[in-house]
C-alpha cells in the first residue's frame, strides 16, 4: 500500500510539471487575478429569439450565447466595467410577443443593469415599445437593439440599433443605385400591412416621388403573400414597362413571383429584400433579368478577414452552430423540409453557418462597445450616471464620421440623429447567365457629410505560383504571382492597386515589388480579351504564430487596398472552385485558400478645430494557409533527441555498483540535448514554441533520471527497500509514461487541439 501511495504521489507531482511545460503559465494566473472584482457586479441583459418554424436549428441563439460569453470573459479579464465584474443574462422570448414584453420589463427592473442588447423583429419590437416605451425612456438604460425600422426608436434617446437604418442607409443606396445604373421606371411590390414592407414602400415613394411607376401591396394568406394576386400585378408591371421591381413579399414567395414574371414574357431587374438564394435554382437559371440584394456580410466568394483570422488554427467544430432537426417545424408536415444525408457534414464557412456566426459576433461586439464606452467614466461613478455616460459616448465618441469602435469582427459607429448603426450595405448581383452571385459593379460608402460616395468593384484574381525564403524572425516571405483584372478603361490600372503588406525599401521608401505587364486588355491571341494581366514578385510581411513551431500552420497573405484616396474600390474574386490552387511552396504544404475583406479607415483631427474625422475604405487579402514541412525537423531534432533520451533511459539498468558510468551517460545525454538545442536556428518568438517545450521536457526527463539515480545510492534510501522499489518503479515506468504523455501533447498541439 505504501508503495502504491508513493507511486501515486510521484506520478501526480511529475504530471503537474509536464502540465506546466504544456503551457499553464503565470499568464493564466494573472488573468484570474484581473478578474477579481472590487465592486458589486453589473449586468447586461441580452434578448434572443429561439425559433421553431425552420427545418433545422439556424444556430443564432447558440452563436449569440457563445460569443457573448467569450466577450464577457474578455471584459472581466481586463478589469470589468468601471471596476465592476460583468454578468450576462440571456433572455429568450421564443418569438412570442408577450414573452418579449416580459423580458424587457424584467431587464428594466434590474437595478444593476448597465445595458441591454438585442430585440429584433419589427412587429414584435413595435408592440414592446407601444406597451413599455415610457419605462424604457425613464430607466435610461443604454439599449443596443437589433431593430431595423428606425421610426420605432425615434423618440427614445437611450435606444440605438446595431442594424442599418432603412431611411439613412438602405433607401439612399437604393435611390442612388437606380439613378446611376440607368433604370428609369422602378416599381414596388410588397406585403400589405407589414411594418417592414410598408416603411420601405413609403420611403421609396418619399425619395423617388413620381419616379415610381407602380406601387402594389399584396394581401397575406396563411401568413404568406397570396399568389392569386400575382397575375394582375404582373400585368400592370408589363403595361407600365417597369424596368426594376423592388420585391418585399417574403423570401419564400420570391421564386413564384419571378417565375410568373418570366411566364408573362417580361424580365425586369428585381431588387429583393430577402436573399437571392431564396429563389429556386431552376428559376434563377433561366430568368432574363438581373437579380439584386442588399447585404452587410457574407459577400459572394469573400470572407470576413477578421473572422477568418480568429478561426485560423482552431478545430472547425468549434465554429459550427447549425443545430439539429426541429421536428415541430411546419415544413416537415407539409413536405417542404428535407432530411440531411447521414454522411453530411456542416461546413463552418457555409452561408447558413456564417450567418449564425455573423449574428453572434455582432452581439459580442456590442458588449465590447459598452465596455469601451465606459472606459472614460470615473471609477467611483454610480450605476445611473454610468448609464448616462455610456449613452453620451455612443452619441459623440462613436458618432458617424467622428469615431469608430473597432470591434473584433466589424467597425461600429452610429448616426447621431437616428442612433442607427452606419453600416452601408453592399449590392450583390446575379446577372443573367452567370450562375453565381457577385458584387455589383457599383458600391457606395457614406462620408461624414452623410453623402454617398460611389465605389467601383475591381474584378480581379491572384494566382500564386511560388512562395519561398520564408523568414520567421524577419516575418517576411518572397512571393511570385500573376494578377489579372478586368479592363475598366484605366490606362495604368495596376497603379491604383497598393500591395499594403509588401516590405518597404528604406533606401527608396517604396515597396519591394516588381511588376511586369503581360497583357494590357487589348485583343490578343495569347490572353483573354478585356483582361489586364501582370506578373508580380516581391517580399511581403506576415504575422507568424510560432507557439506550435515546427508543427505549425501559418497564414500567408497578399493584401490589397486602393493606392489613391480618390479612386476607392472593393475587390471581387472569382469563385473558389475556379481559382488555381497549385503553388510551389518551398518547405511548406498548402492546405487551403480564401479571399478576405475588411473595412479600414483614415482617422484625422483638425489641429485648429480639434474636430475628428473618419474616412472609410475597403481592403482585401488573398490568403493561403500552409503547414510547415517537418521532415527536416524530425531528422535533425526529433530522431537524435529520441536516441539521446533512449541512451539515458537504458543507462538506468546498469548495476548501481557502476554508479559513475550511469551518471556519466546521463549527464552526457543532458549536455548533448543542450548542445542540440543551441545548434538549431534561433527563433525570435514572444513565447515558448512547441520545439522549446520538447527540449524542456527532454531536460526534465534526463535530469529526473539523474536525480533518481543519485537518490538510489543515497544511504537514507538505500537502507529502505520500499523506497528503493518506489524509485525503481519511477525510473522504469514513470519516465516512459511521461514521454508518452508528451508525445500525445505534441500531437494534439500540432493539430490545434491544445
Amino acid at each position: 500500500m505504501a508503495l502504491k501511495c508513493m507511486w501515486q504521489r510521484s506520478a501526480a507531482a511529475l504530471l503537474s510539471v509536464v502540465a506546466v511545460l504544456a503551457g499553464l503559465s503565470d499568464h493564466a494566473l494573472a488573468i484570474e487575478a484581473a478578474q477579481a472584482a472590487t465592486k458589486p457586479p453589473l449586468s447586461v441583459n441580452v434578448f434572443v429569439s429561439t425559433r421553431n418554424d425552420t427545418c433545422y436549428d439556424r444556430g443564432d441563439v447558440a452563436a449569440i450565447t457563445r460569443f457573448a460569453t467569450i466577450a464577457r470573459d474578455r471584459i472581466n479579464a481586463k478589469g470589468g466595467i468601471a471596476g465592476h465584474k460583468l454578468d450576462l443574462r440571456i433572455l429568450d422570448d421564443y418569438r412570442d410577443q408577450n414573452r418579449s414584453l416580459t423580458n424587457i420589463r424584467e431587464a428594466l427592473a434590474d437595478p444593476d443593469s448597465v445595458a441591454m442588447v438585442g430585440l429584433s423583429s419589427s412587429d414584435r419590437s413595435k408592440a414592446v415599445f407601444d406597451a413599455a416605451g415610457k419605462e424604457i425612456k425613464q430607466k435610461n438604460i443604454p439599449f443596443l437593439s437589433a431593430i431595423s425600422v428606425n421610426s420605432i426608436i425615434a423618440d427614445y434617446p437611450n435606444v440605438f440599433t446595431m442594424r442599418a437604418s432603412q431611411d439613412d442607409e438602405r433607401l439612399p443606396v437604393l435611390a442612388q443605385f437606380v439613378r446611376r445604373s440607368g433604370y428609369e421606371r422602378p416599381a414596388f411590390v410588397g406585403l400589405r400591412d407589414t411594418l417592414y414592407a410598408t416603411s420601405l414602400a413609403d420611403g421609396l415613394n418619399r425619395v423617388m416621388g413620381a419616379y415610381i411607376v407602380a406601387d402594389h401591396r399584396v394581401a397575406a394568406k396563411d401568413d404568406k403573400a397570396d399568389v392569386a394576386e400575382f397575375p394582375a400585378i404582373i400585368e400592370d408591371l408589363k403595361a407600365k414597362n417597369a424596368d426594376i421591381v423592388f420585391l418585399a413579399i417574403g423570401g419564400d414567395r420570391n421564386g413564384e413571383f419571378i417565375k410568373q414574371l418570366k411566364s408573362a414574357g417580361i424580365s425586369p431587374a428585381v431588387m429583393l429584400t430577402g436573399r437571392i438564394n431564396s429563389v429556386p435554382d431552376d428559376i434563377k437559371k433561366d430568368y432574363g433579368g438581373s437579380l439584386f440584394e442588399l447585404v452587410w456580410d457574407r459577400l459572394p466568394d469573400l470572407m470576413n478577414a477578421r473572422l477568418m483570422n480568429l478561426m485560423a488554427g482552431q478545430p472547425p467544430e468549434n465554429w459550427i452552430f447549425l443545430g439539429d432537426k426541429i421536428s415541430e417545424a411546419p415544413g416537415w408536415a407539409k413536405g417542404e423540409c428535407k432530411e440531411r444525408p447521414a454522411s453530411a457534414k456542416v461546413d463552418p464557412t457555409s452561408d447558413d453557418n456564417l450567418r449564425a456566426i455573423g449574428i453572434g459576433t455582432q452581439y459580442a461586439d456590442m458588449l465590447g462597445l459598452i465596455a469601451a464606452a465606459a472606459q472614460t467614466a470615473p471609477r467611483d461613478i454610480g450605476v445611473k450616471d454610468l448609464r448616462a455616460h455610456i449613452i453620451a459616448q455612443l452619441s459623440t465618441s462613436y458618432a458617424a464620421g467622428r469615431g469608430v469602435f473597432q470591434g473584433q469582427f466589424e467597425n461600429w459607429s452610429f448616426d447621431p440623429k437616428s442612433r442607427t448603426a452606419t453600416r452601408t450595405p453592399f449590392l450583390v448581383q446575379l446577372a443573367p447567365g452567370m450562375g453565381r452571385t457577385q458584387l455589383a459593379p457599383l458600391q457606395f460608402a457614406r462620408l461624414k457629410n452623410e453623402n454617398l460616395r460611389a465605389i467601383g468593384t475591381q474584378y480581379l484574381d491572384i494566382d500564386l505560383t511560388r512562395i519561398f525564403s520564408v523568414d520567421d524572425n524577419a516575418k517576411t516571405f518572397q512571393a511570385e504571382f500573376y494578377l489579372s483584372m478586368r479592363d475598366d478603361g484605366q490606362e495604368n490600372a495596376i497603379d491604383l492597386v497598393e500591395f499594403s503588406n509588401a516590405v518597404i525599401n528604406p533606401q527608396t521608401n517604396d515597396r519591394q515589388i516588381t511588376v511586369r505587364t503581360l497583357a494590357n486588355g487589348e485583343k490578343s491571341d495569347a490572353y483573354p480579351d478585356g483582361m489586364k494581366i501582370y506578373h508580380v514578385s516581391g517580399r511581403f510581411l506576415f504575422q507568424p504564430d510560432l507557439e506550435t513551431y515546427p508543427f505549425d500552420t501559418q497564414r500567408f497573405a497578399i493584401n490589397i487596398r486602393p493606392k489613391r484616396g480618390d479612386k476607392p474600390f472593393i475587390i471581387q474574386p472569382p469563385p473558389v472552385e475556379l481559382r488555381d490552387t497549385a503553388v510551389d511552396a518551398d518547405g511548406w504544404e498548402p492546405k487551403s485558400q480564401y479571399v478576405g475583406y475588411d473595412e479600414d479607415f483614415v482617422t484625422t483631427i483638425d489641429a485648429k478645430s480639434h474636430q475628428p474625422s473618419i474616412v472609410p475604405f475597403y481592403k482585401g487579402s488573398f490568403v493561403w494557409i500552409m503547414s510547415r514541412e517537418t521532415t527536416d525537423y524530425f531528422l535533425r531534432v526529433v530522431v537524435p533527441l529520441l536516441f539521446i533520451m533512449a541512451v539515458a533511459y537504458v543507462s538506468i539498468f546498469i548495476p548501481l555498483s557502476h554508479f559513475e558510468a550511469i551518471v556519466t551517460i546521463q549527464v552526457t545525454a543532458l549536455l548533448s540535448a543542450v548542445a542540440l538545442y543551441l545548434a538549431l536556428p534561433a527563433i525570435d518568438s514572444d513565447g515558448t514554441t512547441l520545439s522549446d517545450r520538447i527540449f524542456l521536457f527532454a531536460y526534465l526527463a534526463v535530469t529526473l533520471m539523474i536525480a533518481i539515480s543519485v537518490l538510489r545510492i543515497n544511504p537514507f534510501f538505500a537502507d529502505r527497500p520500499k523506497m528503493q522499489m518506489s524509485l525503481t518503479a519511477a525510473h522504469v515506468l514513470l519516465i516512459p509514461a511521461l514521454a508518452l504523455l508528451m508525445a500525445v501533447y505534441v500531437q494534439r498541439s500540432s493539430l490545434g487541439l491544445g
